[in-house]
């Protein structure tokens, strides 16, 4: 397993979390649920099996509803119902309209902004419904919508090893929500997006029916319209995916069914000029489809700073050598390249993982093809070191890091690019970089510093983006004040359109939800989301010190509950 990303666990600086204990009364906010069990007596009785109902203060609970971000951890709906079946999910969407209760569904957990949980309403938990079955003859995968990547790879290993799905590289990131969102994976270079895979859906509407869907022409219209705004437009906005079938691709090395994976790295300020030089060769070459760069700025050990370009190469080593000659040249201080079976590269995301304690916040730009500048990569670099005399300035009296940053892009381009903008409701197809600045911390009063931090990235870099605009809804953000146009572009008319008519009464919504015709459309406020974070993030990380194991996290959530809410 390849633990990377910006924490990359055992390299990268380590956050300080054995914080001061603090009165537990003076710390948490009191709040109150309107909805008490008593209100679900109905529901339960129309659900398969006894126990799919959890209420907030126990640890099955804190299980089914757990997202990782501090910001948002204390979010707290007033049930979570685990769903079985598509019966179930039925049902539940049904109990929720009758009597105008927020729904929201919560699959992997990975939610940028906390959007899969809702306050005082039902929580539908969809990672019971995780089957995953290959149908290689029509190169076909059905996956259950609460499945997440690592189990639908593990079979792939096991039974599949030369086959390939577009998949995230982030094992327990949920199927649906990814797919849903656009899609991107280190295939998608060779394979196009998730959504450009999809064949079929199954999704229960807001009315309560069950409607599987495809672009076939002997589909209603209707259907084909929301077939086309799922691909793209986002998951929580139209219906509740209940089973997906996917393409299934074979590798292009069928002979040792491996790719070609690692990465190469180059200090800072150290290798300055070697870096900018391999920045420069990348920009200008044009990269075949089969090689998939990303890149990442980070603190490695002793706060170094490094610029890293990570591969996956959809081929074998020897070709693979050829199309990376030109960053090759660069020598970088490391270069850990090897082939092996796609599965055993995964990226760990810190801040979704159980036992991380940390507060966290993203924000997106999708640069277009040949807009990695050497005035772009200046100012990645300068953003990166600005941050590190942030980092200097607010060291606790130990001088432990207190908060940590990167920037990254996922490699966007080849076949995603050869689809029309209007095809699917995934509209930035010119996007070659989806970019990310990513800051984490584990004191809740450093959270306007980090966010104040935040707006500065995205004043610098946001001119490069599309339009000055484009954003990646899978790293969704709460700050984003046009986010309509910054996800969507003009395909956002085409997809409220569709909303009007599958779901008129916005019954699926959430903060940044797609609005019907007629709903008033609304900027997100500064102000707002601020509110919004004060309210619901954990206002004593060191209640959490103690926590070693995910059944300790969970035990410890309920018993910071019970006392939010005087259970």
């Amino acid at each position: 397993m390849r633990l990377t990303e910006a924490a990359h666990a055992h390299n990268g600086p380590n956050l300080d979390l054995k914080l001061h204990a603090v009165d537990s009364t003076a710390a948490l906010p009191r709040r109150s649920l309107l909805k008490t069990r008593a209100s679900f007596v109905e529901l339960e009785r129309l659900l398969l099996s006894p126990g799919q109902l959890l209420f907030p203060g126990t640890p099955a609970y804190e299980k089914a509803i757990f997202i990782g971000n501090l910001l948002y951890r204390f979010i707290t709906p007033a049930v979570v119902v685990v769903a079985l079946s598509v019966s179930d999910v039925r049902e539940t969407v049904l109990f929720a309209r009758k009597y105008n209760i927020q729904l929201t569904v919560k699959g992997g957990g990975h939610s940028y902004a906390g959007y899969c949980l809702n306050e005082d309403g039902i929580v539908l938990d969809m990672r019971q419904m995780n089957g995953v079955k290959f149908d290689s003859e029509n190169m076909i995968a059905t996956l259950q919508a609460g499945a997440v990547w690592k189990e639908v790879y593990e079979q792939l290993k096991n039974e599949h090893i030369a086959h390939v799905v577009v998949g995230g590289q982030c094992p327990t990131v949920g199927v649906a929500s990814f797919t849903l969102g656009g899609g991107l994976s280190p295939f998608s270079r060779s394979y196009g997006l998730g959504v450009d895979n999809l064949v079929e859906m199954t999704v229960v509407t807001a009315d309560g029916e069950v409607v599987t869907l495809n672009d076939n022409e002997s589909q209603p219209k209707r259907n084909r319209d929301l077939f086309w705004a799922l691909r793209g437009g986002g998951g929580g906005n139209f219906a509740v995916t209940v089973e997906m079938k996917t393409k299934i691709h074979k590798i292009k090395d069928q002979k040792d069914a491996k790719v070609v994976c690692g990465e190469l790295t180059w200090n800072l300020p150290q290798q300055d000029a070697e870096f900018k030089r391999m920045m420069e060769a990348f920009n200008t070459m044009d990269c075949p489809n089969e090689l998939n760069i990303d890149a990442i700025w980070r603190r490695g050990q002793g706060n170094q700073l490094l610029g890293q370009m990570t591969v996956i190469y959809n081929g074998t080593a020897a070709d693979s050598r050829t199309a990376l000659a030109p960053l090759l040249e660069c020598n970088p201080i490391s270069n850990d390249l090897k082939a092996m079976h796609f599965t055993e590269w995964e990226v760990i995301e810190e801040g979704f993982d159980t036992l991380d304690k940390v507060y966290h916040h993203h924000v997106s730009f999708i640069f277009a093809d040949k807009a990695i500048t050497p005035e772009v990569t200046n100012k990645i670099v300068k953003l990166m070191e600005e941050f590190s005399e942030l980092q200097t300035t607010i060291s606790n009296e130990n001088n432990a890091t207190l908060c940590d940053a990167h920037i990254l892009w996922d490699h966007a381009g080849g076949v995603t690019a050869e689809v029309p903008p209007e095809a699917t409701a995934y509209f930035w197809r010119q996007g070659f970089y989806v970019m990310t600045f990513k800051a984490k911390w584990t004191k809740p009063e450093l959270e306007k510093q980090m966010f104040g931090f935040a707006h500065h990235v995205s004043e610098e870099l946001a001119p490069y983006a599309i339009q000055g605009k484009a954003a990646y809804l899978n790293y969704i953000d709460s700050t984003v004040e046009h986010w309509q146009q910054a996800y969507y572009g003009t395909n956002y008319e085409r997809l409220r359109e569709i909303k009007t008519d599958w779901d008129p009464t916005n019954f699926f919504r959430f903060q940044q939800s797609i609005e019907p015709l007629g709903v008033q459309s609304q900027p997100r406020m500064a102000k707002t989301t601020m509110q919004e974070w004060e309210q619901y993030q954990l206002t004593a990380p060191s209640w959490l010190s103690g926590a070693e194991t995910e059944n300790d996290v969970y035990a410890s959530d309920a018993k910071i509950r019970r006392e939010i809410y005087n259970f």
